[in-house]
């Protein structure tokens, strides 16, 4: 880890992704590399994220009141992780009247995608919800929305059967694909990258171009998404 101290020049973004078995940080000081850290580990959520907040400030050579804005996953995803990140980000932006911004889970997994490999085609994102389940929503780049991205098909919990109907034409991604990628891909195939989780880096990017855009909401006004409702786990 780094000592030398990297006052803040300008925006200083933290992203905090708890929603599904990652749990990971990010934090980006004006143009400078993003720092992240990210552990595999689905019931240590509560017991790291904040150890890794504080990681990546120290590595970044900077105060948390320097932090300007900051962003979580909201979902959907895991009911218990999904809290664990908001909590932190709402008293994170609470305390340094700062603002919080909730971004989907499944839009994080689409940009992740699209970096991973400079696809344009539309993304189908699945998280395994359990239950024989998926949360699934279809989204494709759109450079003249504040996110750069457009949902085709918003964020919602179905039975894994009914993605067949979505597959053709796009590139998957997230547990679900891991879990149900047979089952989607019952009359029509498509390509998918396996065994990746909604990342703060990822989500970063997607913050950075809504703070540009001018979108500033308040901690209360950057709710958790949980799609279905009636179910803990």
């Amino acid at each position: 880890m780094s000592s030398t101290n990297h006052k803040s020049s300008g925006d200083c973004l933290l992203a905090i992704d708890t929603a599904t078995e990652l749990c990971s940080v990010a934090l980006m000081n004006a143009d400078r590399p993003i720092i992240e850290r990210h552990v595999l580990d689905p019931q240590g959520h509560s017991r790291l994220l904040l150890g890794m907040i504080e990681a990546v400030l120290e590595e970044g050579g900077l105060a948390k009141s320097e932090i300007t804005a900051v962003s979580y996953d909201s979902g959907p995803g895991s009911f218990t992780g999904i809290r664990i990140g908001a909590g932190v980000a709402q008293g994170l932006a609470l305390g340094l009247n700062v603002p919080l911004l909730g971004i989907s889970s499944l839009m994080i997994l689409s940009q992740h995608v699209s970096q991973e490999l400079g696809s344009e085609k539309p993304v189908l994102a699945a998280i395994d919800a359990r239950m024989n389940q998926v949360y699934w929503g279809l989204l494709r780049q759109d450079s003249a929305s504040d996110s750069g991205w457009r949902w085709l098909e918003t964020p919602k919990v179905s039975d894994p059967g009914e993605l067949a109907n979505f597959v053709e034409g796009c590139v998957g991604i997230g547990s679900g694909w891991d879990s149900y990628a047979t089952t989607f891909q019952q009359t029509k195939t498509a390509s998918w990258v396996s065994s990746r989780f909604p990342d703060a880096s990822s989500q970063m990017h997607i913050a950075k171009r809504l703070i540009a855009s001018g979108i500033k909401e308040t901690w209360q006004e950057a709710l958790p998404t949980y799609v279905r409702d009636k179910v803990t786990h």
